[in-house]
């Protein structure tokens, strides 16, 4: 059962893939019937959150890290940076790849199914670089700590509200990346990091 909601989702993400390609799609699409839209930070829902009631974290405007002034996403040890190289040495075992057409680059595209999100590669020569990273999973949180399932205020107090905002989608820039928010009932129903491109 889990293997085919598995491979289901990873079929939805590789539509938002082509839809992306520039037609039109239902912004929130299946994912959002999954989404307890109740949850959001009150409950928690097993995050860890240091912060006392009341108190907001200052949005981190730069990363540090290598990828200093643009967005970047850390699973499990690796960092993965849209328009940097995949390392796939520090990435979990995928449970399935599939190829489309690229919508940017010329060629096709890779695209690994993580479980908990969906990895986008481009073809850079022979090296692969990081197009984009979906989040399938309410559980896993953007580096800064949002997840599916948070409010609009949740986001606002992550990432401040420097943002351009086109119907339900917030997108917030960094450099060359882009971090790409969609919501449903002022609840976060995608999450994406993307090159801009």
């Amino acid at each position: 059962m889990m293997k085919k909601i598995s491979n289901a989702l990873f079929l939805c993400g590789v539509i938002v893939v082509l839809t992306a390609c520039g037609q039109e799609a239902d912004p929130a699409g299946n994912l959002a019937q999954t989404i307890d839209y109740g949850a959001g930070r009150s409950g928690n829902d097993g995050k860890v959150d240091d912060k006392e009631d009341g108190e907001t974290e200052a949005p981190d405007q730069e990363n540090t890290k290598e990828g200093e002034g643009v967005f970047s996403f850390v699973y499990e040890g690796a960092t993965l940076i849209p328009g940097e190289l995949v390392d796939h040495s520090v990435l979990p075992e995928c449970s399935d790849v599939a190829e489309v057409p690229s919508c940017a680059f010329g060629g096709n595209d890779k695209v690994y199914n993580f479980d908990a999100f969906e990895l986008t590669a481009y073809l850079d020569g022979d090296e692969e670089r990081v197009y984009s990273v979906y989040f399938m999973d309410p559980n896993l949180p953007t580096t800064e700590g949002l997840c599916l399932g948070d409010t609009v205020e949740d986001m606002s107090s992550l990432y401040g509200e420097d943002y351009e905002e086109e119907g339900t989608a917030f997108t917030y820039t960094r450099g060359e990346t882009l971090l790409v928010i969609i919501t449903k009932n002022d609840i976060v129903v995608s999450i994406e990091y993307r090159l801009d491109r």
